[in-house]
């Protein structure tokens, strides 16, 4: 019935799958889980374990190919029609976690994907970090909340999609940050039913803000880029919204003028400071106008 696919590289997965094979277990259904190692230099689970159940598998290829790219190779292993992708990096907020997407999938037959939301510790130590606060601000959002814009909640680190549904929409793309919103952009091409609720898994592992900040600056590139072949549009970014509204307004040379000035000194208060977040968005749209 339902095959838990975990691509992870150099993240140790032994207690996210621990927690999910007793879920499952207790929810009495027939299920795999298959871990996805992409290439790591760690090691991800203890392979001694493997003997004691043909319920988990690990699957490890020999060169690093991504995220993106490892979750379809693990569709393409996964035996079941339902798949639930979660980020190594994630954990489940409730021992319901399992159940509750069972009980979704019971309630809503014609829904072909669930997405659960993430959320953020509030024990965690480094709540000055960019990559935290941007995450409590902007991603820790209530179902009710990510239903009223849903394409641009699409968090796919914790998703339970009907598997013809993902092979469908999962097109093949280059391995880089802000591939959420290629996704979105498929789910509205192809009129696919979905559902935000609140199912959360905690993101466990925040990177510092230089790690955070060249992310944000390669997915704001990304998203130009897949706003330039036709793949997304307003409703899957924000950042698209306010670039053809100063497109509008001719604002953008100013825009890339004032990026090219202070973005060295936007970085740095960034890097090192309690900077607003709204820095950050003039930072990343800086970096989708600039081409």
């Amino acid at each position: 019935m339902l095959s838990i696919l975990i691509p992870t590289l150099n993240f140790n997965v032994e207690k996210l799958v621990e927690e999910l094979y007793n879920q499952a277990s207790s929810c009495n259904i027939d299920f795999e889980i298959i871990i996805g190692d992409d290439f790591s230099s760690k090691i991800v689970y203890n392979s001694s374990e493997l003997i004691k159940t043909d319920l988990i598998q690990l699957f490890r290829v020999e060169t690093s190919v991504g995220r993106t790219e490892m979750r379809k190779q693990l569709s393409l292993k996964a035996k079941y029609s339902w798949i639930l992708y979660i980020d190594a990096d994630m954990f489940p907020n409730e021992k319901k976690y399992l159940p509750n997407y069972l009980i979704e999938m019971q309630k809503n037959p014609d829904k072909k994907i669930f997405f659960g939301g993430y959320s953020y510790s509030k024990q965690y130590s480094g709540k000055g970090r960019l990559r935290f606060r941007y995450g409590i601000k902007r991603e820790f959002k209530s179902a009710l909340k990510r239903e009223i814009k849903p394409y641009r909640n699409v968090y796919s680190g914790n998703m339970l999609i009907h598997r013809e549904t993902f092979e469908l929409i999962n097109i093949p793309l280059e391995n880089v940050y802000g591939l959420d919103l290629a996704f979105s952009g498929q789910l509205e091409f192809h009129k696919i039913p979905f559902k935000h609720i609140d199912n959360y898994t905690c993101h466990r592992d925040i990177d510092d803000n230089n790690t955070f900040l060249l992310k944000s600056k390669e997915a704001s590139i990304t998203i130009r880029n897949l706003y330039d072949q036709g793949l997304i549009n307003p409703k899957q970014s924000k950042l698209i919204w306010a670039y053809i509204l100063i497109k509008k307004l001719h604002l953008i040379k100013i825009v890339k003028l004032k990026g090219r000035l202070l973005s060295p000194l936007i970085y740095w208060m960034l890097n090192n400071f309690r900077a607003p977040l709204i820095t950050l968005d003039f930072y990343k749209l800086y970096h989708f106008c600039k081409k």
